[in-house]
């Protein structure tokens, strides 16, 4: 990228981007998706709430976690042990209020990590927190990185929320070097039917979706990942792959 006043021009494609409210904007001519659940990812006046109170009730409902199967200690101990970067940044991918951002940041170091994610309202709140976090606005279908250029990418609850996890993981493949890691967290679909139906009409309301593993798992592989971690207390689904040579 060659940046020119507050715009930031790519030698590849020829756009322009621009950088005026303080990060770049990959990604201005899109906007989330409807429904439910990006509605409360956008809206300014809950972004404030959306960790404390929003995302509880999401893990619980989405993910069974009545009993607290998977914790926020829990969570941390999991990036904190499956994080292994090889050179280069640390992409945070849908970072949000950067609520595991800061557990990355502590992990590999600050200067390492970038944050992105669709959300204005989220981007705003992240750069208040963590004014030192290097942050984005694009989309996780199309990264702004060049082949080969992260040396570890983080997806914290977010795949779900994705129109096409599949391309995203395509991209996540395409961007990470060579035995880079993909941490991430997400939700599988329940076993028990009565329960299945109950998540089905989550998905319905929130516009989101629940994981079959081994759907996940072919996704991976046909992005040049190979799975070597995968764990799931309750209904979520916390997994780490690694990009093959």
């Amino acid at each position: 990228m060659a940046a020119t006043d507050d715009r930031l021009a790519c030698p590849e494609c020829d756009r322009v981007f621009g950088s005026g409210a303080g990060y770049p904007d990959f990604a201005p001519e899109v906007r989330m998706k409807p429904g439910l659940g990006p509605f409360y990812l956008q809206d300014p006046l809950h972004v404030t709430r959306y960790e404390s109170e929003t995302r509880v009730a999401f893990l619980n409902l989405m993910g069974a976690n009545w009993e607290n199967g998977l914790t926020p200690e829990g969570e941390d101990d999991y990036l904190r042990t499956m994080i292994r970067p090889v050179d280069g940044p640390v992409l945070d991918l849908a970072c949000g209020a950067g609520r595991w951002t800061r557990t990355v940041m502590a992990h590999v170091g600050e200067s390492r990590v970038i944050g992105l994610d669709l959300s204005v309202a989220m981007i705003d709140l992240v750069r208040a927190q963590l004014p030192g976090l290097c942050v984005v606005r694009g989309t996780a279908s199309q990264l702004p990185f060049t082949t080969g250029s992260l040396g570890a990418v983080n997806c914290s609850n977010s795949l779900q929320l994705f129109p096409d996890p599949r391309a995203v993981l395509q991209e996540v493949g395409r961007c990470l070097r060579i035995g880079g890691t993909l941490t991430a967290f997400t939700f599988r679909q329940a076993e028990r039917a009565t329960y299945r139906h109950f998540q089905r009409r989550h998905e319905q309301t929130f516009n989101v979706r629940a994981f079959r593993v081994d759907e996940l798992v072919s996704w991976l592989v046909s992005a040049g990942l190979e799975l070597v971690d995968l764990r799931s207390p309750a209904n979520t689904l916390l997994f780490t792959a690694r990009r093959a040579g």
